[in-house]
């Protein structure tokens, strides 16, 4: 009896980190570059994240003192979507579209406004912090004895 309860904790760790990886958290900070389409030299890109279950918000620019917030962005899997509202009334915006591999992510941004639109590859790496390390996102797992309970119910025990 005693194997088949260690057995069922080893599959529920395991189920819980193969949902962990499965969804990124991409809270922190990122730097790396933008290749605007059509020029040689990339621009730097900086971008702050806050995730929330599927929920993002943060700020992006060409570095940390230099940022554009946003609200309202998604993340769905390993992609991220979002949108910067540009110029003072918010007549412009950047649309962001990325893909999450670990601590890199890559996509590409199309802006639009008066008299001004264009597009580009941006490349990502996570900036790592010392002593700071992103939390799990777990949302929507429910509680872990609760899964614990109902993996244990599915097994029956045998006689050794």
């Amino acid at each position: 009896m005693k194997k088949s309860y260690l057995f069922a904790g080893l599959l529920l760790g395991a189920m819980l980190s193969a949902v962990a990886l499965c969804t990124p958290n991409v809270t922190g900070k990122w730097s790396g570059t933008l290749q605007m389409d059509g020029e040689n030299d990339g621009k730097p890109a900086y971008s702050i994240f806050k995730q929330d279950g599927s929920k993002l918000s943060g700020s992006v620019g060409p570095n940390e003192s230099e940022q554009d917030s946003f609200e309202g962005g998604k993340v769905d899997g390993d992609k991220l979507t979002f949108d910067v509202p540009q110029g003072p009334n918010g007549e412009g915006s950047i649309h962001v579209e990325m893909q999450v591999k670990g601590d890199q992510m890559t996509g590409r941004a199309t802006w639009s406004g008066p008299g001004v639109s264009g597009s580009g590859k941006i490349s990502l790496k996570r900036v790592v912090d010392r002593g700071v390390v992103p939390e799990p996102d777990l949302a929507g797992l429910g509680s872990a004895p609760g899964m614990l309970d109902h993996v244990l119910s599915k097994i029956e025990p045998h006689a050794n």
